[in-house]
């Protein structure tokens, strides 16, 4: 272990950590990153997907503005206008957003992350111990797959989250219930019959949200002042979602955290900000193509055998039985605390938490002096944009400007050590 802390470590290379570290770096802030850039979207994210986010809508976040999707498809020749993103195309923009700002990515993980007085200790997978003054967590959605409690007994040959597949064609012959409403379980199920498996979407919801197909030509005033345009989609609370984060964190927590949980499944009422919807390219892709119950809801779920059995509640008072090889469970992603395999108990303890995440200050830090979450796990505090892509740049704005003027009010400390440990990584 060296003897100089570091002045940051940011766990997590994936959009909001890789973020993140490109304004530290533009403010001239020493850290280290850790992990390994962008896997789960170049490793985990099925083959063949379209991102529900538009072009305009799916930027990391850079400092000087210029690294955006669309400058990155034009160097590239790449399709950009008027078609959904693929999986692939954002991937490839995302790595080459990593090498170009932040080169110094670490290929490695964090085992272990700990506080001695008013320092952090890290360990990593090489056997490397770390010390450091302020760690960024940034995990994106690693460890919040969210399975209901009715499901997760079930063996893992039974039952998948919908964010473990990279390559679905494995399941071709096969019978495959999908259990979900919004995107995830949509294409999900689209693409399980586009590789010959035989598909039930099961909706526990009595209908199925679709965007309306983009209309060519600019917007009338009254349009954008009724609907305004937003990352998120259009419509004014989604705009204030996407526009305000602190005004959101500024609301009751009660409601935040209904407004974050629901996704809008209270419907009618003012909690309604986004409820599971499926892009408008989609649909003809599932409607006519896959079977669709709607109103339905697992009573249990127990494993026959090499099969699966749902027992299946739908609308008044109906139920009946579904019978398949395997469940996947298209049911979205809640961050909880404890279970970040690198988190200590100790911290785990000391955190103080709103529904198993961490309560935040607006510059997205925790109890815990200089321990900061982003990403999904700052929901709860800053509304739902936190989930998308389009959060980074809110997120990476408040944390890098927080520490800076930090590490400017003590300028003669941390320069000795930004020294020490450019020669250690000399």
């Amino acid at each position: 272990m060296s003897d100089v802390d570091l002045p940051v470590a940011v766990i997590g290379a994936g959009p909001f950590g890789v973020s993140t570290a490109a304004y530290l770096r533009s403010r001239g802030v020493e850290f280290r990153i850790f992990g390994s850039p962008m896997h789960r979207w170049r490793t985990q994210m099925p083959a063949g997907m379209l991102l529900k986010s538009e072009g305009f809508a799916s930027n990391l976040a850079d400092p000087a503005g210029r690294c955006t999707l669309q400058q990155f498809c034009e160097e590239e020749a790449l399709p950009y206008e008027g078609i959904p993103v693929s999986r692939e195309t954002f991937s490839r923009y995302a790595v080459a957003f990593q090498q170009r700002l932040v080169p110094m990515v670490e290929d490695v993980s964090v085992t272990m992350l700990d506080r001695q007085t008013n320092r952090f200790q890290l360990r990593l997978a090489t056997g490397e111990e770390v010390r450091a003054k302020k760690v960024v967590v940034a995990t994106g959605l690693s460890h919040a797959e969210y399975i209901p409690a009715k499901l997760a007994k079930l063996p893992a040959e039974l039952l998948s989250h919908s964010s473990n597949h990279h390559d679905l064609d494995k399941f071709k012959g096969r019978e495959v219930v999908v259990i979900g409403g919004g995107q995830s379980a949509l294409e999900t199920a689209a693409l399980l019959n586009e590789a010959q498996a035989t598909v039930t979407l099961l909706v526990r919801r009595s209908s199925i949200e679709w965007h309306d197909i983009p209309k060519p030509g600019p917007r009338s005033l009254w349009q954008r002042l009724r609907r305004p345009e937003s990352p998120m989609g259009n419509g004014l609370k989604l705009w204030l979602c996407a526009a305000a984060p602190l005004a959101f964190y500024h609301l009751p927590e009660q409601i935040r955290v209904d407004v974050v949980r629901t996704y809008g499944q209270r419907r009618g009422t003012s909690l309604e900000v986004l409820g599971p919807s499926g892009s408008w390219w989609l649909k003809e892709r599932v409607v006519g193509r896959v079977p669709i119950l709607l109103g339905q809801g697992v009573r249990e779920a127990e494993a026959k055998g090499s099969k699966v059995v749902l027992h299946v509640d739908g609308p008044e008072g109906t139920s009946r039985q579904l019978i398949a090889d395997h469940v996947i469970a298209a049911t979205g992603y809640r961050f909880n605390v404890g279970s970040l395999p690198f988190l200590s108990q100790r911290l785990i303890s000391e955190l103080r938490c709103v529904q198993d995440a961490p309560s935040l200050s607006p510059s997205f830090e925790s109890s815990i002096p200089g321990l900061y979450f982003t990403g999904i796990a700052s929901a709860y505090n800053f509304g739902p944009v936190m989930r998308f892509l389009c959060g980074t740049q809110y997120a990476a704005e408040r944390i890098s400007s927080a520490i800076g003027r930090e590490q400017r009010r003590s300028p003669s400390s941390v320069s000795v050590e930004i020294a020490s440990t450019r020669n250690r990584t000399a």
